[in-house]
């Protein structure tokens, strides 16, 4: 096959676009439809101070050489941030290959010690700490980004999740009937008290896409499996859109912007109860509860090793 745009020898083709490109191509192509994406949903403005959480995975890397890129000419800033969970030989890979990506750019970065806080996942996992390992992971994430995200005084946080990431989680809410969490689930998460306004860069980016961007690129990045990722029941959903999309390309697309122009905005409209949170009597971020989720596993956590 041939390159669309060029009309050299193509090195990918795309089914759901029927398009094929050149490995120099494509890689406009991959970054343009990023924009786009941020350009629709008005994700970054001239002048913003952008942290990219980076666990160095595809996703998260792809996201970072793309905002590098783009920043040179939307004129923003990023700070490159990466959370050490402590999950053995799994964090201590990703915090290495993160460092080799943010020295190959000579972007700005932080290392974040998750054990400084006062816990590791592999404790949380070592305790059976009630709650889905993964959850709780996903919640110190969270916190730690948007901690750090403040002290550095950034305008916004960009997570690496893709169109695949995104449909799961619709998906998810849909099964479960969390109407109220999908009323709050969109590609831009605006600033509330406390917490720094969210951003989903590839969220009009098919995950295998990423894929195909990092080798492009020559983007070393982390090939191994989270450990407790296994027990992880996202995957079965992600297959079920594969399945789809393999039977009807485009598919996704489909979904995605029903869900943005019609579904979201009904949802929205009915079950959003507002952006008002309260302050952990702990540590004083934002929370839904007297005491945040994020306090709570590391009490828990503590109580036991002290057992």
């Amino acid at each position: 096959m041939k390159c669309r745009i060029c009309r050299a020898k193509a090195n990918v083709y795309l089914r759901y676009a029927n398009a094929a490109f050149c490995k120099e191509h494509f890689i406009k192509f991959f970054e343009r439809r990023v924009r786009r994406a941020i350009e629709r949903f008005e994700m970054i403005e001239k002048g913003d101070k952008v942290v990219v959480a980076v666990s160095g995975g595809k996703d998260s890397l792809a996201l970072l050489y793309v905002l590098n890129e783009l920043s040179k000419t939307m004129d923003f800033e990023i700070l490159a941030v990466t959370i050490d969970l402590g999950i053995g030989e799994y964090s201590k890979l990703s915090v290495e290959i993160a460092k080799k990506n943010y020295e190959r750019l000579g972007v700005d970065y932080r290392i974040i010690e998750l054990g400084d806080y006062g816990f590791t996942m592999d404790e949380v996992a070592k305790y059976r700490i009630s709650g889905r390992i993964c959850g709780i992971c996903g919640t110190a994430k969270r916190y730690i980004l948007n901690k750090v995200a403040k002290e550095e005084g950034a305008s916004k946080l960009a997570t690496g999740h893709n169109l695949d990431d995104f449909l799961q989680v619709i998906l998810q809410g849909y099964l479960y009937g969390n109407l109220g969490d999908l009323a709050r689930y969109y590609p831009v998460s605006p600033s509330l008290p406390g917490l720094v306004a969210r951003i989903k860069p590839l969220v009009t980016t098919p995950e295998k896409d990423s894929l195909i961007y990092t080798i492009a690129k020559g983007i070393e990045y982390v090939v191994m499996e989270c450990p407790y990722s296994l027990r992880a029941s996202s995957q079965d959903l992600k297959n079920a859109i594969f399945y789809l999309e393999e039977r009807r390309p485009g598919t996704r697309f489909s979904m995605f912007n029903t869900y943005v122009k019609m579904i979201h905005p009904l949802i929205r409209e009915a079950y959003f109860k507002g952006g008002v949170l309260k302050k952990c009597k702990e540590c004083g971020e934002p929370t839904n509860a007297d005491v945040c989720l994020f306090c709570r596993v590391k009490s828990s956590v503590l109580a036991k090793k002290g057992a």
